[in-house]
């Protein structure tokens, strides 16, 4: 027998907070939409797991471990058995510190409780339960963001319509999985979505969940407003909305188009995954460290340089910033966590940090699971992109070294390898 829970707990933080996502110290002035942390528990005689989902840009490792500290003490749950993840919401709440923004060790406190308190509440009213899975496809909303150019260069978001793009740096993933929760009479309790497009696509100073946001509120319109909508970011390092041929134009509200557009693929392929209460839980975890980059004397001097320079931009002062944050933070060893957790033919795995697109799809193609989803920025253990190295060797904005995109060139292969032994250990 299965039972399941779900809840959602409102995070939305104070006014003037400040928002991680640019190379600014943004300050929130209003709400579009409310941010949440969801979560999911699942239960049968013999296993127990649950997910935490948050609507922010990432996810510090002690608010990790808080949350899965409190659940554990409230239900029981092992904590090895616990899943935190980030959304990767650009307009959310203060979590992350970088050389022009602080988290907000208030706020951190708040989003800890909270977000044990949503899997708190889904464990206290968890019921007996029917859950499916089910494949979709939405290959229209997602585009990979970094091109090859006529010089010979990677470059991240070129700009639509430019004349020197060649092509696409790599693939996307139009993957769209979907797990169904219904209660023993056929009652919509939830749904999980697994996408990987970056959640980057509102801007501005107004609180917003971006176009999961928008994907919750379409699917409680069709399924009832008690369904609760959690979101997995996948493997989107280097996904996001912009079709820089023009074809697909940038709306003013374009989390709205993304969410809507997405909701109808979830909403069909949910009508398409097989019901069952028997489903076996399994969970894997490993644990392995990797020595973190540091920067070089020559760059150390060069950022030092430009950030006295009257001739430079901001934006190369605010790296040039990083590089030495990067420097005083000393040599450092990354403690990485991976995690993966099975419902019957479906597993999850939750990998640290934003894993390009080709790692994701490496995972799931040599996964011995029927479904398999990526759920990156999870577990709090590494920050910054994981990178192919294919992608450092070609080099851009997305290996470039800061305060908190340190872990070097393999780790993203790395990350695959682990990953896969995980899923082939629990699905024996």
């Amino acid at each position: 027998m299965l039972s399941c829970g779900m809840a959602e707990m409102d995070i939305t933080p104070a006014l003037q907070s400040s928002m991680p996502g640019y190379f600014n110290d943004r300050k929130s002035t209003g709400v579009m939409d409310a941010l949440f942390a969801k979560a999911l528990i699942a239960e049968t005689e013999k296993g127990i797991a649950a997910w935490v989902a948050l609507d922010c840009i990432d996810l510090p490792r002690r608010v990790v471990l808080g949350i899965r500290e409190r659940i554990h003490k409230e239900t029981g749950i092992p904590e090895s058995s616990i899943m935190v993840s980030a959304t990767h919401t650009h307009t959310g709440p203060p979590v992350v510190t970088y050389s022009f923004i602080s988290a907000d060790e208030a706020y951190l406190k708040l989003l800890t409780e909270k977000g044990a308190d949503a899997a708190i509440v889904a464990y206290r009213t968890r019921k007996q339960a029917r859950i499916g899975f089910a494949s979709g496809t939405e290959a229209d909303i997602a585009f990979n963001r970094r091109f090859w150019m006529k010089d010979g260069k990677v470059k991240m978001n070129p700009g639509v319509g430019n004349p020197d793009i060649e092509r696409p740096e790599g693939p996307i993933d139009p993957q769209v999985l979907v797990v169904r929760i219904d209660d023993a009479d056929g009652n919509p309790i939830g749904v999980v979505t697994n996408y990987a497009c970056h959640t980057d696509t509102v801007g501005g100073t107004l609180y917003s969940a971006d176009y999961p946001g928008e994907l919750s509120a379409s699917l409680k319109q069709v399924l009832g407003a008690q369904v609760v909508s959690l979101f997995w970011m996948g493997a989107s390092g280097n996904i996001n909305h912009i079709d820089v041929s023009g074809k697909w134009p940038i709306h003013q509200e374009h989390h709205r188009v993304m969410g809507r557009v997405l909701a109808g693929e979830v909403l069909k392929t949910r009508e398409k995954a097989l019901l069952t209460d028997d489903v076996e839980i399994g969970v894997g975890q490993v644990g392995f460290q990797i020595a973190c980059r540091f920067p070089s004397e020559s760059e150390v001097e060069q950022a030092r340089q430009r950030l006295v320079s009257d001739t430079e931009s901001q934006v190369r002062k605010t790296f040039a910033a990083e590089v030495l944050l990067a420097y005083e933070h000393g040599e450092q060893i990354a403690d990485i966590e991976l995690q993966a957790i099975k419902l019957g033919p479906f597993a999850v795995v939750g990998c640290p940090g934003e894993l390009f697109v080709e790692l994701g799809l490496a995972i799931k193609a040599a996964s011995p699971f029927p479904y398999t989803a990526v759920n990156e920025l999870s577990n709090g253990s590494a920050f910054g992109y994981i990178c192919t190295r294919e992608a450092f060797a070609n080099g851009g904005y997305e290996p470039r070294l800061t305060s908190n995109n340190r872990l070097p060139s393999g780790t993203g292969e790395l990350f695959v390898e682990r990953a896969i032994e995980l899923l082939n250990k629990i699905s024996g």
